[in-house]
């Protein structure tokens, strides 16, 4: 690891050597898979909205963040300045999907429903798109985020340990 001086310096597949970028990136990535997965059992069919969509069952944002905090204290001990920002990141990832992102799908469902209201009446009707409703989190989804994302952390940073 060193310090770009130049732009010849620059490797951009350098950031995939870290068990940082491994770690929170599969996890990310493994659990929105999961939101993929689950909604096709649900369903019968695959939806490809839920690979690139928010909200669910489990928090992939909540995840990724988790998982890049512990690998971070896991790798550079979790009092680093490196890991008390990553935390620090985390937290207000994880803070806006249980309250700011949630309070806005619910205001997305309240306002569909005046608009489905408003459209039953050609002399009221409004011309709206349906707003997506699913954009944050209830708790237990944000926990089974974190879970997953310490999970991942943790498997990641024991074969990257293995493998040195």
């Amino acid at each position: 690891m060193g310090v770009i001086r130049s732009w010849g310096d620059l490797n951009v597949f350098e950031i995939v050597r870290h068990p940082w970028f491994v770690s929170a990136f599969l996890a990310g990535g493994l659990a929105q898979f999961a939101k993929f997965l689950g909604a096709w059992i649900r369903t019968g069919r695959p939806a490809l909205s839920h690979l690139r969509g928010s909200g669910g069952m489990p928090s992939a944002h909540t995840a990724l963040v988790t998982a890049l905090s512990v690998a971070v204290g896991l790798t550079d001990g979790f009092d680093s300045p490196e890991a008390m920002i990553a935390v620090g990141f985390a937290t207000i990832t994880i803070a806006d999907a249980v309250s700011l992102r949630r309070a806005s799908g619910e205001h997305a469902a309240l306002l569909n429903r005046i608009a489905a209201r408003l459209n039953e009446s050609p002399a009221t009707a409004v011309e709206a798109r349906t707003l997506d409703e699913n954009l944050g989190h209830r708790h237990r989804e944000v926990l089974v985020g974190v879970l997953f994302g310490m999970a991942v952390a943790i498997a990641v940073c024991g074969v990257w340990d293995f493998w040195k």
